[in-house]
């Protein structure tokens, strides 16, 4: 063991201040404006595969000849091929019917055709409302299920003291990613409930990592009380946490740089979401731990 450890747990207090007002904060930003800011997957919407044959189109091209309709613009392959993926959203007037769907379909297709004389429309899709609900039902249960199948591996691998921690640091950290992207106006869509689930995935290896080292230190622990274990446990895994996170976080701030728009609000979240995580592992996770120990002493 090092000889100086950190009181990480002497800011435990300010630490769930901390999160409380910031889930807080962005859980009223959220309602706010309204909600969540659903993408095409969950509001329903338009998909259009397009290949063009004129030379000078890009992204930006097509945004400006569909700016009426706020499209996504994704090009796929190679620059050569000039093929792109164009999605946008219904309005809202146009929820209710097949028929105003198909007359927004026709007329985003005849401004390509204006403007791009020889574009193909390889692939076409509608998402109808009733299939973005029925998706976004999905990915509530899928979270539900996430959550319940972790708490019995966590209740497995751990004794009960430590899978608390564990799902409350969980807890924490989806809650405030959700939050987030309500807060940020990130379009919810199936990229970025695959971001929060890799959120999910990161949060609980990295706390898991810091439990075996403080399960290890306990059983040698000598003549330390158990709150300075933690203390030692957490200082102990600092520069593999820290350099496991900078890794992480200077790929995804890559991809977030230079991936473009279609993967900019999955990047973002994640960006978060590892930030987040390394924090509650050591200032959510470990102090609960604390509290619950606490807890079952007095009983």
């Amino acid at each position: 063991m090092v000889d100086k450890s950190i009181n990480f747990l002497k800011y435990k207090y300010i630490a769930f201040l901390v999160s409380f007002v910031m889930i807080l904060s962005f859980i009223v930003a959220t309602v706010s404006k309204g909600g969540f800011n659903y993408g095409i997957d969950f509001a329903g919407g338009l998909k259009i595969i397009a290949k063009f044959s004129q030379g000078t189109v890009d992204e930006k091209s097509i945004r400006q000849t569909l700016d009426e309709f706020s499209p996504t613009v994704q090009q796929i392959g190679e620059d050569s091929k000039k093929e792109f993926i164009i999605s946008m959203r219904l309005a809202e007037s146009d929820k209710s019917t097949e028929k105003t769907e198909l007359a927004q379909q026709s007329n985003v297709k005849a401004k390509l055709m204006k403007q791009y004389p020889g574009v193909i429309f390889q692939s076409e899709e509608n998402v109808g409302p009733a299939i973005g609900n029925f998706l976004k039902k999905s990915a509530i249960k899928l979270f539900v299920i996430a959550v319940v199948l972790m708490m019995f591996y966590l209740s497995f691998r751990f004794e009960i003291k430590y899978s608390v921690g564990a799902m409350v640091a969980l807890l924490h950290d989806i809650t405030a990613s959700v939050a987030f992207c309500g807060f940020a106006g990130v379009e919810i869509n199936i990229p970025v409930v695959a971001a929060l689930l890799t959120i999910f995935g990161y949060s609980v290896n990295d706390t898991i990592v810091i439990f075996d080292r403080i399960r290890e230190n306990n059983q040698v622990k000598g003549k330390l009380i158990f709150t300075e274990v933690i203390n030692r446990s957490i200082t102990q895994s600092m520069s593999r946490t820290l350099l496991t996170s900078l890794t992480t976080l200077f790929a995804v701030l890559a991809l977030y740089l230079l991936g473009g728009e279609v993967l900019n609000d999955f990047a973002l979240v994640l960006l978060f979401g590892i930030v987040v995580g390394t924090y509650s592992s050591m200032y959510i996770a470990s102090p609960v731990l604390v509290t619950w120990e606490r807890f079952r002493s007095k009983k």
